[in-house]
């Protein structure tokens, strides 16, 4: 079908679709046709799923034009009725409409004023994407909403066109919130079952990659620190490592498992524990790199060790504290900034082809290989 044809079956045009979203330029079509007559004051508008089939588009575009115009005063609604045309005298203006769209960031782990290296970069990348598409972001901390279910409420009220959600939510919850009627992204997170666009890491991979590299440096006591057991991407990386002790034969429980929660302060009592045992680590993995420089931190001010030639360290996120750390940091590169980029794309990709199917997209990850690591000491 042609654009002249779609027009005149009342379609929306590819041209059209390209140049506003779609709730706007279906308003505005509805809009041209009160002004052209086709309905008058006391008439009722086609039904919500009429209009998404002649319109080809979603009764959620549907429902967001119609209340467009019933902010413009053109239409009115009575509740089991329908919905009507307005007499024109009673017609507010129509307001200027927006010349950006605005996405939201929403995360539970988010923390204002201490937002970790890993999430800055993240964040980063989304706001590059968000230049390109003339675009601002909302960053909305939920960690303190209270009760949770006021998120969807945090959501609706900010009138964002798309929404994304970052790192470890409750899976109760975050089914609630992916009820809000606008494009969403889950990032650093899944949700099984769930129909919405996703971008995880292989953090199954990363956790191999850094177990691997210490069993083949001959370490024998090894210690891990991970952040919280009951999120997924501790729990993807310990499969990893654990996929890596079994290659190297080495039994699960000689590994031991400190749980943390990702934040320098905790690598760094994590570390002054490690540091009383006797015999005490030869090795220890930090599921991230603000753990691990704290770790170092605790390392240099308590003990004559030095790293690595008594204890070897390896991080995770290859962020800018792992070059800034003495030594520099063996870690894990995850591609952050890309992450971000990537995210945004998915919902602009989303409003403008709201009937495409949900995607995946996992990460690759790899082993930076810097001075932190080295063969194990002898004994």
């Amino acid at each position: 079908m042609t654009n002249s044809e779609n027009q005149k079956q009342g379609g929306l045009s590819r041209d059209e679709r390209d140049r506003k979203y779609l709730y706007r330029q279906l308003a505005d079509i509805i809009q041209k046709e009160i002004g052209d007559g086709k309905y008058i004051p006391g008439d009722r508008l086609p039904s919500m799923d009429s209009l998404a089939a002649q319109y080809q588009v979603t009764k959620v575009t549907v429902r967001r034009a119609l209340s467009e115009l019933t902010n413009e005063g053109l239409i009115y609604a009575i509740p089991a009725q329908g919905t009507y045309i307005a007499d024109p005298a009673s017609a507010k203006p129509a307001p200027k409409p927006k010349s950006f769209m605005t996405i939201g960031l929403l995360s539970q782990i988010l923390i204002p004023g201490n937002t970790g290296q890993y999430h800055l970069d993240i964040i980063e990348g989304m706001r590059e994407e968000l230049e390109l598409n003339h675009a601002n972001l909302v960053i909305m901390p939920g960690k303190y909403v209270q009760p949770t279910t006021k998120l969807l409420d945090l959501i609706t009220q900010s009138h964002l066109d798309g929404i994304i959600l970052l790192g470890h939510f409750d899976p109760q919850l975050l089914r609630y919130i992916l009820t809000a009627p606008v494009p969403a992204v889950l990032l650093d997170h899944s949700l099984r079952g769930a129909s919405v666009d996703t971008i995880l890491i292989d953090n199954r991979d990363g956790g191999f990659q850094a177990m691997d590299r210490l069993l083949s440096l001959r370490h024998e006591r090894v210690a891990v620190v991970t952040g919280p057991l009951d999120q997924i991407v501790v729990q993807e990386r310990l499969a990893g490592i654990y996929d890596a002790a079994d290659e190297h034969g080495v039994p699960h429980d000689s590994i031991q498992l400190i749980e943390s929660n990702f934040v320098r302060e905790a690598g760094y009592d994590a570390m002054c524990e490690l540091l009383k045992q006797t015999p005490r680590p030869t090795a220890v993995f930090l599921m991230n790199d603000e753990m691990a420089a704290g770790a170092m931190q605790a390392i240099n001010m308590y003990s004559g060790l030095s790293v690595p030639s008594d204890i070897s360290i390896i991080g995770f996120d290859d962020t800018s504290l792992a070059q800034a750390t003495h030594p520099p940091l063996t870690t894990i590169q995850i591609p952050r900034l890309f992450m971000g980029r990537l995210a945004v794309q998915r919902i602009v990709s989303r409003l403008e082809q709201p009937g495409q199917r949900c995607t995946t997209t996992t990460v690759p990850v790899k082993l930076i290989s810097r001075a932190s690591t080295a063969s194990a000491p002898e004994i």
